[in-house]
Order: structure tokens, then sequence, then C-alpha cells
């Protein structure tokens, strides 16, 4: 009997040590598939926050939230429309705009009854009883003016001959004016129709039947006729007290190209180049020379320039906060930074709209404070990993909480000194017109074609931006006298 409980005893034993090592490999099993299972969930995190990238969390253009990609908005959807028994266009109790009726019309016609419409009789005499205007508004057909110039050559008592010189519109024995070739320009470099179509609205609008040739010499001569205007426009950006920078690609020729844009609120510069960095900033003339703000997004290139106080694009940081926000363990941090830099340029437009030069001193302190609690909390969000380097997920979230840590001053500039508008906004829509070029244009054939696009569009929105007409300006050009902006004032 103790002999058959010895044997039980150490055949349990030696069951125990099986169910031992079993239970050892089934846990090494477990902790091996738990890694993996946190492996794979972050990388359908990541292709899902791939998938669900927008213009409302990421650097894309607006242009691109196709296919289900839309950035969600606060405006009702034609759904949510219908609903509420909203209909389409100007509703109820809104401000409406429409054409007034003037004093003194270029032509009146009369409209006076013959016969009586009741019993036949002859109305010539009636008594008039009432009078109902309406006008017309409405253009000419346009047409072609010529103009003759001749020069006449004289010749003094002294024997010598003298003559006057044509004026620079009349360019050869027959030429087209200045106001078409502004026409011309304006429907290629304002409206970015390329030289086909340009060539048909010319021909439907105009009557006239250029040729691709032609309208590819004006837009030369207008980018050639501009080497004044850039030069005081980029003297002046330098002398400005805030400047927006900012750059996106351009297609030419299937090949990746740069447009780079410094401007204000009454000043464009573009300039195309085959770089994005440093070469291109120093080609444009401003950064290197400037010692006001600039505004720009996070772009290491532009922090190199020291001379300059710098200040980061806060609708970028909105964006970069979204997407990281996407990380459960990313997610209050990033929200609770949003919602500060959300509050802070709500007091800061407050304060400017009020006509103060800034916020109150208290209530920067109280902000400045929260923000390096929420610098802190997310820095302990992405503690450093154990034996391996950060998985792409980690580096987004710890590189944008470093940033914020490092960039503390240049984050929040727009809350001590109002001047500083909290976006970069200047600068992205005056780059928009790229992404339209290349929606209604394609990509560009030339890096020269670049080039002078940038020129012509710098002057039509400067232009713009000085409420002046558009072809006019273009006409100045052509005339071989074009806009410059005046200096501005300063206070």
């Amino acid at each position: 009997m103790e002999h058959i409980q010895k044997r039980s005893q150490s055949e349990l034993e030696a069951e125990n040590e099986v169910l031992r090592g079993e239970n050892e490999r089934l846990s090494g099993q477990v902790a091996e598939l738990t890694a993996k299972i946190e492996m794979l969930t972050r990388k359908i995190t990541e292709l899902e926050k791939k998938l669900g990238q927008n213009s409302s969390n990421s650097s894309l253009p607006p242009s691109s939230d196709l296919f289900g990609r839309k950035a969600k908005t606060n405006s009702p959807s034609r759904k949510e429309r219908r609903a509420m028994e909203r209909k389409p266009g100007k509703q109820p109790g809104s401000e409406g705009k429409n054409l007034a009726q003037v004093t003194n019309p270029d032509q009146v016609i009369i409209h006076v009854p013959e016969a009586c419409d009741s019993c036949g009789a002859d109305l010539y005499g009636a008594k008039v009883i009432s009078e109902e205007v309406r006008q017309v508004f409405d253009v000419i057909k346009p047409k072609m003016v010529v103009t003759e110039h001749r020069v006449i050559k004289l010749r003094c008592t002294c024997g010598n001959h003298c003559e006057s010189a044509f004026p620079i519109e009349a360019r050869a024995q027959t030429c087209y004016g200045p106001r078409i070739r502004a026409n011309a320009l304006y429907l290629m470099a304002r409206q970015h129709l390329p030289l086909e179509r340009t060539k048909e609205a010319i021909s439907d609008l105009l009557g006239l039947n250029c040729s691709t040739g032609f309208l590819d010499d004006v837009y030369n001569q207008g980018a050639e006729g501009l080497g004044t205007f850039i030069d005081e426009i980029t003297s002046q950006l330098a002398e400005a007290e805030v400047v927006h920078f900012d750059e996106t690609s351009i297609k030419v020729k299937n090949t990746r190209h740069w447009l780079h844009v410094a401007s204000t609120k009454e000043l464009t510069l573009l300039h195309a180049n085959r770089s994005r960095g440093k070469g291109a900033t120093e080609a444009v003339g401003v950064l290197p020379s400037f010692g006001g703000v600039s505004v720009h997004d996070r772009l290491a290139m532009y922090f190199d320039y020291e001379k300059s106080t710098h200040a980061v694009c806060g609708a970028h940081l909105l964006r970069n906060l979204a997407s990281v926000a996407v990380v459960d363990n990313q997610r209050e941090w990033a929200t609770k930074m949003s919602g500060l830099l959300i509050e802070m340029a709500g007091t800061a437009n407050e304060a400017r709209e009020a006509g103060l030069v800034r916020i109150a001193p208290y209530q920067l302190t109280g902000y400045l404070g929260r923000y390096d609690a929420i610098v802190r909390e997310g820095l302990n969000a992405n503690p450093t990993p154990t034996a391996r380097k950060r998985d792409s997920l980690e580096r987004e979230s710890y590189n944008l909480v470093s940033a914020f840590c490092k960039l503390r001053s240049e984050v929040t500039l727009f809350a001590s000194d109002l001047r500083v508008p909290f976006t970069n906004n200047q600068a992205e829509r005056d780059l928009r017109m790229a992404k339209l070029q290349q929606k209604i244009s394609g990509s560009l054939r030339s890096a020269h074609g670049a080039e002078r696009l940038a020129k012509v569009r710098s002057y039509i929105s400067t232009a713009s931006k000085h409420q002046l007409d558009t072809l006019d300006v273009l006409t100045d050009l052509f005339l071989g006298h074009p806009w410059i902006p005046p200096m501005p004032l300063r206070t």
C-alpha cells in the first residue's frame, strides 16, 4: 500500500513537472501573441489613420477631400437641410444683395400701348395714369478699334533730320494693342486657362482669331515687364512687420517643383524653384534680410534664419494634434492642447477687436501654465520604448509634443503679440491658385512657365489686395508702366 502511495506521489510530481513546462510554454506563447496583437493593433490604427486623412487632420489640401475623405464641417448636409425644411438659396431674414436702379440710364425706351385691349379705341393723347420702370443691365458687343500711329520726320534748318518715337504699344506695322493683351493674360494667369482654351475664349468673346504663339508671347512679355515691380515688393516685404511664408508642390513636366510665397495683407510675392529648401528662400530674397515676425509651419529650414522672430501656424498644429489624437493613449493630451490653443486664439481675437495691443498679463500667465502642464502630460504619454525604436505612430506623437516643448514661445507668440495672427492662412490663400492651375490646366510644360506664372500672379494678387481692377493694371503693364504698390504707412 505504501509502495502504491509512493508511486502515485512520484507520478503526480512528474505530471506536475510536465504541466509546469506546458504552462511555461503556453505563457510564452501568450506573451508572444499579446505582443503580436499589440503590434497588429497599432498597424491597423496606423492604416486606418492613413485612410482617414483629410484636410482637417493633415497637410492635404481641401481639393483632396474626395471619395468619402472629406473633412467634417459644422455646416448641415443636404439631408439635414431637408430635415430642417430649409430651402436652397437665400434664407428668410438674411441680408440680400441685388442690382440697384441708376438715376441716369444710358438709354431710355418708352413702351406705350397703341390701342385699347378692351374696345380697340386709339390711345393717342390718352391720359397717363401710372408708370413702371425696369432697368436692364447688359454689355455691348466688343468692337475692334484700329488706331494708326504716324511718325513724322522733320528736317531742321541746321540740316539734322528729327523724328519722334512710336509708343510702346505700336511694336510692329500691325499688332494687337495693350487691352487685348491684358484680356489674354487675364484669362491665362487669372483664370488659369491653357493656351488653346484661351484662344477659343478670345475668339468667342472678342471676335479675334489669334494664335497660341501670340498668346505665349503675351505671357512672356507680361512677365518680363515686371522686374521693377518684383524688386519693389521684395524690398517692401523685407521691411514689413509680419510676413507669412509657405510653399507647395507643383508639377513641371511630370517632375516636382515648388512654389514659394512671402505675403502680407497688401503684398504677394511668389517664386518657382526646383528646391523646397534654403536655396529657394535665398532666391526669393525676403528672409535673408528680414527682421520682423515670420509666420510659417514647422519646416526646419525657416528656423535657420535667426534674424527674424518666428511664429508657428496654429492651423497646422491643430491638424497635427487631430492626427495624433487618433491613437488612444495620445488622445487626452492632444485634445487638451487643441482646446487650449483655440481658447487662446479666441481671447487674442477679442482683444484685437477691442483695440488692445495685448491680452491681460494674468490671462497669458494662466494660459502658459496650462500649456506647460499639457506638455508634461504629453511627454509622459510618450516614454522611450525598451530595446526597440519608436514606430511611426510613436514618432509622430513624440516629435509633436517635443515641438510644443522646444517651440513654446513660437507657438504662443500670437497671444503675446497681437500683430501676429493665429494661423498662416494668408500664405495658404495666396498659394491656393497653384492647385487651381493644376486642376484646370494640368502640369506646366517648363520651369520657365512656372517662373512667369509666379511673377504675373504676384502682380495680379497684389493689385487685387489693393482693390484695383485686374484688367486695368494688366493694361498698364503692356503700356510699359506697371502699377507699383505704394509704400505702407508706418505706425
